[in-house]
């Protein structure tokens, strides 16, 4: 599952947002509480860290280790809930003006049926609205 947005913001602007973890709560919705969140040198493969978002109403703590980091350009992590692992990565890319930013999961479990856990409806608006989150965020920074 994949979703974009182009935002009109330069890429560096963007990429502190979401280089700065600890600072989510403040501009996201989706994201109600970080801990443990890389500082400047911690986006390092291996780093652990944990956040709590608001998905369908309720409140779900994630913990997730850090599996590849391309400074300024993405950011790549995996975790297991209940046998399910999720992978998830966040790239920035310039396109004119601007930059496009992409939010990728992909989903499996040797056991449960991923749908009943992580309903694909709710996983793509909640997605969609962090990267709406995200655009507000950087364009009202100019």
């Amino acid at each position: 599952m994949s979703s974009s947005i182009y935002v009109d913001a330069p890429a560096e602007r963007v990429w502190k947002l979401i280089d700065e973890a600890r600072y989510w709560p403040e501009w996201s919705t989706i994201c109600v509480k970080v801990w443990g969140a890389p500082d400047e040198d911690g986006w390092q493969r291996g780093h652990r860290f944990g956040f709590l978002l608001r998905i369908g109403g309720r409140q779900i703590p994630f913990f997730v280790t850090i599996t590849r980091v391309e400074a300024g350009k993405l950011i790549k992590w995996h975790s297991t809930k209940f046998t399910i692992t999720a992978v998830r990565s966040i790239s920035v890319e310039s396109e004119g003006n601007g930059c496009r930013v992409t939010d990728s999961k992909c989903f499996s479990s040797y056991l449960l049926p991923i749908g009943l856990a992580y309903p694909r409806g709710i996983i793509r608006t909640m997605t969609e609205s962090w990267l709406s989150e995200i655009k507000n965020e950087a364009e009202s920074h100019e």
